[in-house]
């Protein structure tokens, strides 16, 4: 018998036993789909197998086969290193989802919202320390659940006789990860009190590029009914899904390099002899997503430009400094104007003026300020596109920074919504797994955020509760500035954009950031 209050529950597989925290449910290790190992092997994803008898789902399941760093040596504080500490063993056997219900009973109907981990797509997973669901779910009536899926090799491997056994198509494995996921959730969220009709996909970073992804994809089609894209925009981004001919012959190269001449043979090794292989493989020669053509049909952007998207609501946007292009000396003046001058000869004085400098500090700062304003242009396209199409979009860039001396030196960077999103108080000194001590400003912040993100989940629109308007985008440079002062961005602010979006629309190349032996993506 069902003991929701206990949080017991049946799904499509059979019965599961999660354990009680406070008000809420939770569920750990449940699997999405089956193990995809041995003849699985670079295939998509199928439903996963029945069970009899009750599936103890109280401890996260294995994350996907990724670059694991030696701990043998971790000093005491292991805060120091949290990023390689992962609280699961790593296995190729990954495709397992974490829940957490505030529901009181299952006819709640609560928005669903699935986290999809950044990472770059090579490494991450759904059990890291910040995206814990409960810090969320505790504070606002909606249901969180986090996901595994497949990484690099095992989440992109592409190869001619892998499309001839698809029927035309290989590779993206870890999107059609992501799409079983929502699959199983949209199947089963309604014995943990969720609503299978208000989903909301959200990623960041790597995970970012997998939601615009599935934000493109036909195959998402009524599925899920709205998107959260943080930090990875695809379109003018730094991820880009490359043709599958080029996959193909990286894939070619790959199974020269192990010594297999087909895929039952691959299919054979053990996944950690092909991961090892598979380290030394540099960048150029890697795996990453594609136009498959059938999970993107088409080039990305004139797919996007066509209007051919979903028509889900989008929550989109960035950083204010999204990445760091020097250390904690700054950058020196003279080196940082010369940057401006050789990069921005058509429009020097005005960027002098919007990203002026007076200390090496501050300069560091700006060049970083620069990259992530050009960043940004990727989700203002999405917001312009969307408001074409007739689909609601909210673009956001945060400006919120640590309360420290150190923290308003660096600004807003790379990860730093996530601590406040999933309400982890006291992390997120440089990144959100660092420790950092939360004075009045961020709880007020995390307030705001989670009130924005719920109630987008809950209906598509994030304003309410009398929080600062959120105009949808309608008119170019509808940007709301999330900090301490929240708002829509200023006419000023509109105008560095309108130059970086001139010069984008027209093809003109923005060269990246090059300062000496300093560089960001």
């Amino acid at each position: 018998m069902s003991d929701f209050s206990n949080a017991k529950v049946q799904v499509k597989q059979g019965w599961l036993q999660g354990y009680t925290d406070g008000k809420l449910k939770i569920f750990k290790g449940v699997p999405y789909a089956a193990p995809p190992v041995g003849n699985l092997r670079f295939r998509h994803p199928i439903e996963p197998r029945r069970w009899r008898g009750v599936r103890k789902a109280t401890e996260y399941s294995a994350a996907a086969i990724q670059a694991v760093m030696d701990t043998s040596n971790v000093p005491e504080d292991v805060d120091s290193l949290p990023i390689i500490l992962a609280r699961s063993q790593y296995e190729e056997d990954c495709l397992y989802l974490n829940i957490w219900s505030p529901a009181k009973t299952p006819e709640d109907k609560l928005p669903v919202f699935i986290w999809i981990h950044g990472g770059g797509m090579v490494a991450g997973s759904g059990v890291e320390c910040v995206c814990d669901g409960d810090g969320f779910a505790q504070r606002r009536d909606v249901i969180v659940v986090t996901i595994n899926y497949r990484l690099g090799l095992f989440g992109f491997f592409s190869h001619p006789e892998l499309t001839a056994e698809g029927g035309g198509t290989s590779g993206n494995y870890a999107l059609y990860d992501m799409r079983q996921a929502c699959l199983w959730v949209k199947e089963n969220i309604a014995a943990f009190g969720g609503d299978p009709n208000r989903i909301t996909v959200a990623g960041q970073s790597g995970g970012a590029a997998g939601t615009g992804a599935l934000h493109a994809s036909p195959l998402m089609k009524d599925v899920i009914q709205r998107v959260s894209i943080e930090s990875g925009p695809i379109y003018w981004g730094f991820m880009q899904p490359a043709p599958r001919e080029v996959m193909e012959e990286r894939g070619i190269k790959f199974m020269e390099k192990v010594g297999c001449s087909t895929i039952d043979q691959l299919r054979d090794k053990d996944g950690w002899d092909l991961f090892d292989a598979y380290a030394d493989v540099g960048m150029a020669d890697g795996f990453s997503f594609c136009i498959d053509g059938e999970f993107l049909p088409e080039n990305y952007t004139d797919w996007m430009d066509a209007g051919k998207f979903n028509d889900f609501d989008v929550l989109m946007g960035s950083t204010a400094q999204e990445f760091p292009v020097a250390g904690e000396e700054g950058i020196p003046l003279d080196v940082y104007y010369k940057y401006l001058e050789d990069t921005f000869p058509d429009n020097v004085e005005n960027m002098k003026r919007w990203y002026a400098a007076s200390t090496p500090i501050e300069a560091a700062k700006m060049a970083s300020t620069i990259t992530s304003d050009i960043m940004l242009m990727g989700s203002i396209k999405i917001g312009q596109l969307c408001h074409k199409y007739g689909k609601n979009a909210y673009i956001w860039l945060m400006t919120k920074e640590n309360e420290t001396e150190r923290g308003h030196n660096a600004g807003s960077p790379h990860c730093a919504e996530m601590p406040y999103v999933f309400g982890r108080v006291d992390k997120g000194e440089r990144n959100p797994f660092f420790d950092y001590h939360w004075v009045g400003a961020d709880y007020d912040f995390m307030e705001l955020i989670q009130g924005y993100w719920s109630e987008f989940a809950a209906s598509g629109d994030p304003n309410g509760e009398n929080r600062p308007e959120w105009k949808k985008y309608e008119s170019d440079f509808d940007v709301c500035n999330l900090g301490n002062n929240t708002h829509m961005i200023t006419p000023e602010d509109q105008e560095k954009y309108a130059y970086f979006w001139q010069k984008l629309n027209s093809g003109k190349p923005i060269p990246p950031i090059r300062l000496g032996a300093l560089a960001t993506l």
